[in-house]
């Protein structure tokens, strides 16, 4: 997940993910699994929109519903809620906790988000070039 969007501006949301079929036609998400991300993340009514018709947070989340789609075992997320208010940075974060714990999946997530900390199993700080753990 990029901290910025790279959404295809000539794409609607739902051509975001055929695309990502055509790319990878085997092992992603069904379609089932697809609405619920979706629909967990507040989007399930903007498929029919292009991404200058969404604002800087719908256009995230799209984002995160993408990099989500492939059902990647590694999920590297960069700033995921930079754009996001304080309830939809709740719901990508349990999204993300459930998908680590329910489907298995490493997350690491890059931040300065502090209203992500409760989601984290293990934090870790980087300054002055040292990472530490706490």
């Amino acid at each position: 997940m990029l901290q910025a969007y790279r959404l295809l501006p000539y794409l609607t949301v739902a051509d975001q993910f055929r695309l990502v079929d055509k790319v990878k036609p085997q092992g992603n998400l069904s379609p089932a699994a697809l609405t619920d991300v979706l629909d967990q993340l507040g989007i399930a009514d903007l498929v029919n929109k292009y991404p200058d018709e969404l604002s800087g947070g719908q256009q995230q989340r799209v984002a995160i519903a993408r990099a989500l789609y492939p059902n990647p075992e590694i999920i590297l997320a960069d700033e995921p809620t930079a754009a996001l208010d304080s309830a939809r940075v709740q719901i990508v974060g349990q999204l993300l906790k459930d998908l680590a714990l329910t489907h298995h999946k490493a997350v690491v997530v890059v931040t300065h988000d502090v209203r992500l900390i409760d989601f984290a199993d293990e934090r870790y700080t980087i300054q002055d070039g040292r990472m530490t753990r706490e």
